[in-house]
């Protein structure tokens, strides 16, 4: 997955998932399978989101 903060377009992060962990293209792990929510939350936190812009789903399938 590819992120980018729509204020700045250049500003952006690679996720991918390995072994059960989401890491950043640099391997920094930022979350795990089964709490996309939060990994969600640290991708914000380090394109610097406001957190009201990250779509919530309803309820997310495990």
């Amino acid at each position: 997955m590819t992120v980018a903060n729509p204020m700045h377009p250049d500003l952006g992060e690679i996720v991918t998932a390995q072994g059960g962990r989401y890491l950043t293209d640099y391997g920094y792990e930022i979350g795990e399978h089964g709490d996309e929510p939060a990994t969600a939350d640290r991708v914000a936190f380090l394109l610097g989101l406001p957190r009201e812009s990250i779509p919530r789903p309803a309820e997310v399938v495990r």
